[in-house]
């Protein structure tokens, strides 16, 4: 049986997929609906939450571009997503010891709403690359840097790779995993608060734990830290999704030992995708195929959904446009949602969908918006068995669909305004309404073709 339903989800409220209750059966991510969820989307450092400017008189470590409802709009119409990693930094949250800044978190909530009602759900992510903007990129604030810094540090970031090594980084993680001063307890209450102000924010439908962890070999600890911030997290939302990483050794090895399995269920796994990414070549096809294959067998032993935080590499190269692409077919296969890094950059690598210079949006690359609006099963009813895209034709292949009703992400920029679906091979063409299509289908077989 084959039937087509409208999609039109109100402006002005967020949609089914955004609210509470989201959880994991196996390896599946599934909505408050019952339905298996792939999550499409993309990290976004967004002006005034990723925190790396001083008040001090410092010069700003870089430009952040801006970002609000209407690239929210466009990642979900233009582009097929559904979700926003969302970074945002300790320092921005907690600036002082205890004191919790209203007007930060409201920006946060603010965003996480006018998403939800574009169709894009939020995952907040508590995010720090070199631990901290006074001695790295961003992060803890300075009060959380054990031992003191001799120097704080400004911009133009132009040394993150000599920060992210040097002495006084390395010396902060470890003050933190090994809890001196009660470090561990500060960032557990500081994530529970952010927890606290989400609740009522269902667009939010995770937070994530810490960004790319820095243990230096310390699992046990790593483990614990881990253990300690998602039970407060829990205890203040929850129903909140939880979103962990590995070792951030994973980057360079593409293997993470599971030392202890996760212990918090309604959990997603979330390792990053950087196959020699910072090497002279990105990884092959077999590389990243293999590196994939590991984190399935990572979220299986931890008992979570897997959905890579972060993947990309130099969108202006040749071999960087074939990595993202053989990037997007090996978590195709494996069923896993992912967050493509990054939107938009105004300085660094300048590995976002616009051609952007130090202080201004450039020309969006179509190159690459054409490859990430590749269509995917939004949530689907019953479970999915398998699933690929070839260029033209969206496959999937589907168990226990019950009432048969299915979302799929068609981009307005590769479907228009209708698209063709095929159920059990029976064929009807649907319109797309907000880069989505919404049909019934009680069969086994569901394909979505390019027109």
């Amino acid at each position: 049986m084959f039937w087509i339903l409208a999609c039109t989800p109100p402006d002005d409220s967020p949609p089914p997929s955004s609210r509470s209750e989201w959880r994991v059966e196996g390896a599946a991510l599934v909505d408050p609906d019952g339905q298996q969820v792939i999550l499409h989307g993309v990290n976004a450092r967004i002006e005034g939450l990723f925190d790396v400017s001083f008040s001090d008189g410092r010069i700003a470590l870089e430009t952040i571009p801006p970002f609000g409802r209407e690239d929210c709009r466009f990642l979900a119409e233009e582009l097929g997503f559904n979700s926003l990693r969302m970074p945002v930094n300790w320092s921005g949250i907690e600036p002082e010891r205890g004191n919790y800044s209203d007007d930060y978190l409201e920006r946060v909530t603010t965003l996480v709403d006018d998403c939800a009602a574009v169709g894009i759900s939020s995952i907040v992510d508590l995010h720090q690359d070199a631990y901290s903007k006074e001695i790295g990129e961003d992060g803890a604030p300075l009060w959380a840097i054990i031992p003191t810094p001799e120097e704080l540090l400004e911009g133009p970031l132009e040394d993150l790779a000599e920060r992210r090594t040097s002495p006084a980084v390395l010396a902060a993680f470890t003050s933190l995993y090994t809890d001196v001063d009660g470090l561990i307890q500060a960032y557990a209450d500081m994530a529970a608060e952010l927890a606290t102000r989400l609740k009522d924010h269902p667009g939010a439908i995770a937070l994530e734990l810490h960004n790319e962890p820095v243990p230096l070999g310390r699992l046990d600890e790593l483990d614990e830290f881990h253990d300690r911030v998602a039970t407060a997290v829990r205890a203040a939302h929850p129903s909140l999704l939880i979103a962990f990483e590995p070792d951030s050794f994973r980057n360079l090895t593409d293997a993470a030992p599971v030392n202890t399995p996760f212990p918090h269920a309604n959990s997603l796994y979330a390792p990053h995708l950087y196959v020699d990414v910072f090497e002279s070549s990105p990884g092959t096809t077999e590389a990243i195929q293999d590196s994939v294959a590991g984190m399935v067998e990572e979220a299986e032993a931890h008992g979570a959904a897997l959905w890579v935080g972060e993947f990309g590499a130099d969108p202006k190269t040749e071999e960087g446009m074939r990595y993202i692409q053989d990037s997007l077919d090996s978590l195709d296969a494996a069923r896993a949602g992912w967050a493509f890094w990054v939107y938009e950059e105004w300085g660094q690598g300048r590995w976002g969908l616009y051609e952007s210079s130090d202080d201004l949006r450039g020309a969006l690359r179509e190159d690459l918006a054409d490859l990430l609006a590749r269509p995917y099963p939004i949530a689907v009813d019953g479970r999915l068995q398998a699933m690929s895209w070839d260029g033209s034709r969206l496959s999937l292949s589907l168990t226990g669909a019950g009432k048969g009703t299915h979302t799929l992400a068609a981009a307005a920029r590769i479907f228009g305004t209708t698209a063709t679906v095929r159920c059990d091979g029976v064929e009807e063409t649907v319109p797309v309404t907000a880069g989505r299509v919404r049909v019934a289908c009680e069969g086994e077989t569901l394909e979505l073709l390019r027109p």
